[in-house]
């Protein structure tokens, strides 16, 4: 079993490098405890959408974020989502608008990370603190 501290800027560093983010994403920085970025669509009258996530909980090794769409203009169309950004997400990703799930399992399984398991993850101080156990 390990206890790993990341602070938020470190952890979007080990996503960016690892090409665990979706390539829709760009621009992304961390404010606070929230990660801002822009949504890349293929609209070209709003080629971007700001927007940010904000870890909620992690339950059964799904990572749960909330999904904050800056421009409201975006937010009243928010139901043709989909449409709108042509968005690919992963398969271990999933989205319900205002809150995006990461099954933890499959991530780790697509990236073949084998013999570890996602024990907690939980956010203090604004630091993720993640604690993993062998499988």
């Amino acid at each position: 079993m390990a206890k790993i501290i990341f602070s938020s800027e470190e952890l979007i560093k080990i996503l960016m490098s690892n090409d665990l983010l979706p390539q829709n994403i760009v621009r992304v920085k961390v404010k606070g405890d929230s990660v801002h970025f822009y949504i890349k669509t293929q609209s070209f009258i709003l080629p971007f959408i700001p927007a940010s996530l904000r870890f909620l909980s992690f339950n059964s090794n799904n990572v749960t974020f909330e999904l904050t769409v800056v421009s409201s203009q975006v937010s009243k169309t928010i139901g043709r989502f989909d449409q709108l950004l042509d968005f690919k997400m992963p398969e271990y990703m999933g989205l319900e608008y205002p809150n995006i799930f990461v099954d933890v399992d499959k991530l780790l399984q697509k990236k073949n990370i084998r013999g570890l398991r996602l024990k907690s993850i939980v956010v203090e101080n604004d630091k993720f603190v993640v604690e993993t156990d062998s499988v």
